[in-house]
């Protein structure tokens, strides 16, 4: 196989351009002079061209050093402000950050069209994910995606269940249940709950629903749907939940609508404050028409004896 010719440099490229042309330039001087100084006007002009080649050869050297030195100063600074972060975050962060490398590495060494575009597009969500939490927001992609885990970075939770009651006594409660009951017991949660129900609702069902979260440590409240306002209805037509966590940050919780478990309207978590404000004046709307859950159960056991 025949050796390819190397490409002269640029810069190379230049000297020998600008020594040619003032070689060239002096025959000319000599074969069209005349006289007897014509040789040394020659020489000079050859001269001039070779000094004039190496000032513009050293000028663009110059030019091109000052470039050359930009992008390596702007490709340190990078590495510098990538090292800092690094340096900044948390070990887990570290540590989740080196996985990351390693599985990107993996996956530009299989060269996979298609790995190549699905990792795209997990990176574009995951950053977007990432910037929402970094907002004080997020998406819950399930119903009950909040519940359970999160529980015990919680110190207080003030939570009006308006709707999709059934999930209290179709069992489906059970795991989440015993969840606040660990939170309340061992973490300190304190847990208010405010649950909405239609005088057709209350059954023996419900009513050993109530002891339940009761019996739990809840704070239980009861709202009967008829008894609220024409003017305050609209306070019923959504769950949300006023959290306080550890660090002491106030949020809502606004669970999506869900069937089946399947995803159908996801809810979300936000710090933002028209969100806690309105939530609250929604809460504060619906005290007059809260009943302790335990003086409903102590009517209704004097109903059945009475």
């Amino acid at each position: 196989m025949a050796e390819r010719k190397r490409t002269v440099p640029w810069q190379r490229g230049r000297l020998v351009f600008g020594g040619l042309l003032s070689v060239a330039l002096g025959t000319v001087t000599v074969v069209a002079g005349l006289g007897g100084t014509t040789g040394r006007l020659a020489l000079l002009v050859t001269l001039v061209g070779v000094i004039l080649t190496l000032v513009i050869d050293a000028f663009f050297r110059r030019e091109e050093s000052i470039h050359h030195d930009q992008n390596q100063l702007a490709e340190i600074s990078a590495a510098l402000a990538i090292t800092k972060s690094l340096a900044d975050a948390p070990s887990e962060c570290q540590a989740f950050v080196r996985e990351i490398a390693e599985q990107w590495i993996r996956i530009d060494d299989r060269n996979s069209a298609i790995l190549l575009k699905l990792r795209e597009a997990r990176q574009r969500a995951f950053t977007e994910d990432m910037r929402d939490l970094a907002n004080g927001q997020s998406s819950l992609g399930r119903r009950q995606e909040f519940r359970p885990g999160i529980l015990p970075a919680l110190t207080k939770m003030t939570a009006l269940s308006a709707t999709g009651n059934d999930y209290w006594w179709t069992g489906r409660d059970t795991t989440y249940l015993a969840a606040e009951r660990s939170a309340i017991t061992d973490g300190g949660l304190t847990l208010h709950r405010i649950l909405v129900l239609s005088r057709s609702d209350i059954d023996g069902t419900v009513l050993e629903l109530l002891r339940e979260q009761l019996d739990a440590g809840i704070v239980l409240d009861v709202v009967i749907r008829e008894e609220v306002s024409p003017l305050d209805q609209g306070c019923l037509t959504g769950d949300r939940a006023l959290v306080t966590d550890k660090g002491g940050i106030v949020g809502v919780v606004i669970p999506g609508n869900d069937e089946n478990d399947a995803v159908v309207d996801a809810g979300h978590f936000t710090i933002n404050e028209d969100r806690i404000e309105s939530t609250r004046d929604i809460l504060q709307t619906l005290a007059p028409y809260q009943t302790p859950a335990a003086d409903l159960l102590k009517r209704q056991s004097e109903l059945d004896h009475g």
